[in-house]
Parts: C-alpha cells; sequence; structure tokens
C-alpha cells in the first residue's frame, strides 16, 4: 500500500470513528442539555473547561515530541514510549495536585470546588490514553485509539441515560464520566500492545532531551488552552450570580457544537505529522506535497461546514435544543468561523513543530493568549457571551497571520488563497440553495444539508478541484467496505 493510500485510509478511519464519537458526544449534550437547566449544564462545562487548564501539564508538550521522535527512530520505540510514561505519571500527579490546590483558593462554590476535587481524577486517565494514542498516531493505526474511544463513548451514553431515567445527580454524572474514561485508558493499553511494549529502562539524558525539545510545545499549548478555555472562566468572574452560570451555559451550547466538526480537520493533520516529520529529513519535496494535500483538503473541508452553519444556525440549535437555548444561535454562527481558521493553524503549526520550529510557535500563542484576554476583557462586558466569541475568532485570525508569516520566512510555503479559490467558488454556489431553502420554506433540516452537500460536491467537480489520483483516492477513503475491513482487529 503506498504512503499516501495509507494516508487516505487512516485520515477515512478516523473521519468516520470520530464522526461516530461525536454523534454519540452529541447525544449525550442533548439529553444532559434538556435535565439539567442551563444555569447546571454551565456549571457542568465549566468543571471541565477548569480541567483543561491542568492537562497542559499532564502532556507538557509530549505528544508531538513523541510522535516526531518515534517517526525518525522506529528502531527506538520501545524505550522512548516507557521513559514518556514515567515522565507523565510524575506529570499528571503534579496536575492532580495543583488543580485541587487552585479550586480552593479560587472562593468558588463548595459544591462547584468539590465536583471539580472528584473530577480531577481525569487527568490521570487521560494522560495515559493520550501515551498510549502516540503509538497509533506514529504507526498510522487509529482505528485503535477509534476503537477504544467509540467503546467508552457508548458505555458513558448509557450511564448518562440511566443515571436521567433515575432522576440522578450531577455527582452521580461526574462519576459516570470518570469510570469512562478509565475504560478508554485500559482498551488503549490493551490495543498499545499489539504493536509495541514499553521498556521502562529510564534514560535520564533522554528526558533531558525529550523535555527540553517539548518546553516550546508546553508552552504553546499552555498558551492554546488558555485563550480556548479562558472565556468560559472570565465569563464566570466577569458576570456574577445566576447570569454567568446562563451565560456559560448559552457559550457552551454553541462551543459544544462547534469545537466537535474540528475533528474533521485533526483527523487530515494527525495522519500527515509523522509524514512531514519523516520527509522534512528525507525529502523536502515530499514534505512540500504533504503540507499542500493537507492545506488543501483542510479549505476543501472546513469552509462549506463555517458556510453551512452560519445559514442555518438557527434551526441546529432548536433541532438538538430548545427554545431556551435561542440566546446560543448568534454565539454559533460566530464561533463556527473560528472553527475553520483554527483547523488551518492546527496544519501551520504542526508543520513548523515537524521542522524543529516549535519555538515559533510558542511565540504567536504568547501575543494570542494578551490578545484574547484584553478582547475578553472589552467585549464580555457589553456583549457577554456573544462578545466571548468574537474574541475567539479575532485570537484565531491573529494565530492565523502570524503561523502564515513564520510558515513562508521557514519554508516558502504556497499562499492559503492557491488552495481556497475553488472552494470558496463552490461555497457560493452551495450558499444560495441552502439560504432560500432555510428562509422561504419548511424544508426539514436534514434535507438542506443533503442538498448543500450535493450541490457543493458538484461544485467542486464542475471546478476541476481534484486531479485523477485524487478521485481514485477519495473513492477508496469514502469505501465502506474498506474503512470497515480496516478497523476490524481480530
Amino acid at each position: 500500500m503506498s504512503t499516501v493510500h495509507k494516508v487516505a485510509k487512516n485520515t477515512g478511519i478516523m473521519m468516520v470513528g470520530n464522526l461516530t464519537f461525536r454523534l454519540l458526544s452529541l447525544v449525550t449534550v442533548i439529553y444532559l442539555a434538556k435535565y439539567l437547566s442551563v444555569e447546571d449544564f454551565g456549571k457542568y462545562n465549566f468543571i471541565f473547561a477548569y480541567l483543561g487548564f491542568f492537562e497542559i501539564i499532564t502532556d507538557f508538550g509530549l505528544g508531538d515530541i513523541t510522535v516526531r521522535e518515534m517517526s525518525r527512530n522506529p528502531n527506538s520505540m520501545q524505550n522512548i514510549i516507557g521513559n514518556v510514561h514515567v515522565i507523565k505519571i510524575l506529570l499528571s500527579m503534579i496536575a492532580v495536585f495543583f488543580s485541587i490546590l487552585t479550586i480552593s483558593l479560587m472562593g468558588y462554590p463548595g459544591t462547584t470546588t468539590l465536583y471539580i476535587y472528584i473530577a480531577s481524577v481525569v487527568l490521570l486517565f487521560q494522560s495515559f490514553s493520550d501515551t498510549f494514542k502516540t503509538i497509533f498516531v506514529t504507526k498510522l493505526d487509529m482505528q485503535y485509539e477509534i476503537l477504544s474511544k467509540i467503546i467508552s463513548k457508548i458505555v458513558f451514553v448509557g450511564l448518562i441515560l440511566y443515571i436521567i431515567a433515575l432522576k440522578g445527580t450531577m455527582y452521580q454524572i461526574i462519576l459516570a464520566y470518570i469510570f469512562s474514561e478509565f475504560l478508554r485508558t485500559v482498551l488503549n493499553y490493551a490495543f498499545s500492545r499489539k504493536i509495541v511494549r514499553a521498556k521502562f529502562d529510564i534514560n535520564f539524558s533522554m528526558w533531558k532531551s525529550l523535555l527540553k525539545e517539548s518546553l516550546p510545545i508546553a508552552l504553546s499549548s499552555s498558551f492554546l488552552v488558555i485563550y480556548h478555555r479562558i472565556d468560559i472562566l472570565m465569563l464566570s468572574m466577569m458576570i456574577r450570580g445566576i447570569e454567568a452560570e446562563t451565560a456559560v451555559g448559552l457559550y457552551s451550547a454553541a462551543y459544544k457544537l462547534s469545537e466537535p466538526l474540528g475533528l474533521i480537520s485533526t483527523s487530515l493533520v494527525v495522519s500527515l505529522y509523522p509524514l512531514m516529520s519523516k520527509s522534512f529529513n528525507n525529502s523536502k519535496n515530499d514534505f512540500f506535497k504533504t503540507y499542500e494535500i493537507g492545506l488543501k483538503y483542510t479549505v476543501i473541508l472546513m469552509l462549506p461546514i463555517a458556510v453551512g452553519t452560519t445559514l442555518i444556525a438557527d434551526k441546529i440549535i432548536l433541532l438538538i435544543y430548545d427554545s431556551s437555548y435561542e440566546g446560543s444561535i448568534t454565539a454559533l454562527q460566530i464561533l463556527i468561523w473560528s472553527l475553520l481558521l483554527a483547523s488551518i493553524n492546527l496544519l501551520l503549526i504542526s508543520s513548523l513543530t515537524s521542522i524543529n520550529k516549535q519555538r515559533l510557535n510558542t511565540l504567536s500563542m504568547g501575543v494570542c493568549v494578551v490578545a484574547n484576554i484584553v478582547l475578553n476583557m472589552i467585549l464580555i462586558p457589553s456583549y457577554s457571551y456573544n462578545g466571548a466569541s468574537i474574541a475567539t475568532v479575532i485570537t484565531e485570525l491573529i494565530l492565523l497571520l502570524m503561523s502564515l508569516y513564520f510558515a513562508y520566512v521557514n519554508l516558502d510555503l504556497p499562499p492559503v488563497r492557491a488552495a481556497s479559490a475553488k472552494p470558496l467558488v463552490s461555497c457560493l454556489i452551495m450558499g444560495i440553495p441552502i439560504y432560500y431553502m432555510s428562509n422561504f420554506t419548511t424544508i426539514n433540516v436534514f434535507f438542506i444539508v443533503l442538498s448543500g452537500a450535493a450541490v457543493y460536491l458538484i461544485a467542486l467537480l464542475g471546478t476541476n478541484t481534484f486531479s485523477k489520483d485524487e478521485k481514485k483516492i477519495i473513492k477508496s477513503v469514502l469505501s465502506f467496505n474498506v474503512i470497515c475491513k480496516k478497523m476490524r482487529l481480530g
């Protein structure tokens, strides 16, 4: 199997698997949003947004560096993964300690503080799962990660429905989440042993090298998490009382719908990253080809999602939630554009990391953190959660401009407009029937989405967006039998 076909199939597996995972997640969000009040739904999302800050410590940038080093040195995988395991155990213990200490000093209500005490154990399980994931990413065997995610999510959905049927409490919901993450860790551990078994031969020289290389990524990740999560924290601090929980709830409802769609582009970039890391040392030409594929298909996949969601955001919100979440419509229309920008940013950040320029990403992220905090301080008092949404989009735009500059200076990469012209024209063609059906008919939203997707695909083909080879690869990726065969583990 050629490398291109392997990347295509790995990406297809991730897309199908992550789509299934996110549909299950959506079921959870819908039932929780309807079962809990808007205020309690906001509290639930605050808990895990808060813990997101401490995930930075558990990873410390080691994920990307581990994949890069194992891609370059496949014979050292056992030693690398063994040492990374030990490092991350120590980091996870530190993360749990500081998550508990920090919330204790912040003066939040006792129930919120208690929930975070309990939920913080999730940091341990997520850290282990992410370490196993680096093995699957390196070997382009993401079907294992996908399968463990889907199984654990099915269990979580079942537990949530059971808790709701029994009129259960937030405490029980958090315990269900912890159990599902524990199950995912166990499954990832079992699957990882099919590929490589870690050697716990402690090598402090390797520790020093890995941590030195990962520090810029850790700082970048810190900045990334801060400007992606600080909005919820600032909403809860700048708008006091029940209004704050309502604002967080409405913002989270929109964010929960836009964020999962990013997995589409993430699936592509995760598949390409090991190849970029390897090819940069061996063949610059292969590196540029890999980047061009990533950019082209990121735009093709994400641009219509941004356009379509903007046009039918009201129908999506009212379909998934209820009229109490109408305030989330505008937030969704704004946030969906940050998703497009973030998808391109992910590719650029990965490209720079693959050529050992992760320090430039750190600089970009640092600027974005400052910009996001300032923008939130200016916009939240006047526009509440919509202000936080606007701040997110502007921040992603700043990151895009800085990342493009660094990429062009260090790699002489082709401009984004070269990959976006035909998809943009196709999106404009797609938008006309979507706008008409959404505003002047009572057609079902699912039919609108399917019709828009069909028009967009026809427009792409009509503008000769795909080469003959790309058409063959796409057909292979979309083959249900091929994907199912690849995901079969027996």
